[in-house]
């Protein structure tokens, strides 16, 4: 793993963790199991680089932790509400979250993308969406930008990255936005030969951290 990247992330996470050890407590970690390749499962255990870096911080730092699957919009909820002590599943650290949550430092940059059918070819841009079908995830930050930028696009929301590859694949959906590197591994992967990532990201330079509770 690349050092910067883990102590990047691991700054805030050890602080954090060494208060709860404190408290003789182990840790609760929220994750949405659903998000290949940052969180998911195989063969009954959480891999996935989130997790592997999930695994050298409790290393690390020394602490033991669980995992409570989740969907991804009951993550920041869950903080709030003391059900969960830290969060970890590729979460974009925007202004609205930072007003209820506390973040890690970055331990990547992402940027959110476009999956169109492989077929499709009237949806070049993400300036092409407007008054179209699209599909994506309760609580994710690209929810924000397609409000902002194409607030006539017919947006169905689902609790699970899963629901929107489908809804796409089944053509009641006329495309997806989300994470830019979810999309290109599902359309690498099971998505092959089935659908597209349009090449220019609708927006980049998106900072992702660990999430705690606020203060």
């Amino acid at each position: 793993m690349n050092r910067r990247v883990f102590i990047g992330a691991l700054v805030a996470t050890v602080a954090f963790a060494q208060a709860i050890m404190a408290q003789e407590k182990t840790i609760v970690v929220g994750t949405s199991v659903d998000s290949k390749p940052f969180d998911f499962v195989q063969n009954g255990n959480y891999v996935g680089f989130d997790q592997d870096l999930l695994v050298e911080i409790a290393k690390e730092a020394g602490f033991k932790y669980n995992v409570t699957p989740m969907d991804f919009g009951a993550l920041i909820p869950a903080l709030q509400t003391a059900n969960i002590d830290i969060a970890i599943s590729s979460i974009f650290i925007t202004d609205a979250r930072k007003k209820v949550v506390d973040f890690s430092d970055v331990y990547y940059t992402s940027a959110l993308g476009v999956l169109v059918a492989a077929n499709n070819e009237t949806i070049k841009s993400g300036d092409e969406l407007a008054g179209k079908n699209v599909a994506s995830v309760t609580g994710a930050a690209s929810t924000t930008w397609l409000k902002e930028h194409v607030p006539t696009a017919q947006v169905t929301l689902f609790p699970q990255v899963t629901n929107m590859f489908m809804e796409l694949q089944a053509n009641r959906a006329d495309a997806v936005v989300y994470d830019y590197p979810f999309l290109a591994y599902f359309a690498q992967t099971e998505g092959e030969g089935k659908v597209k990532v349009l090449e220019k990201p609708v927006g980049d330079g998106i900072p992702v951290g660990i999430a705690f509770p606020e203060g």
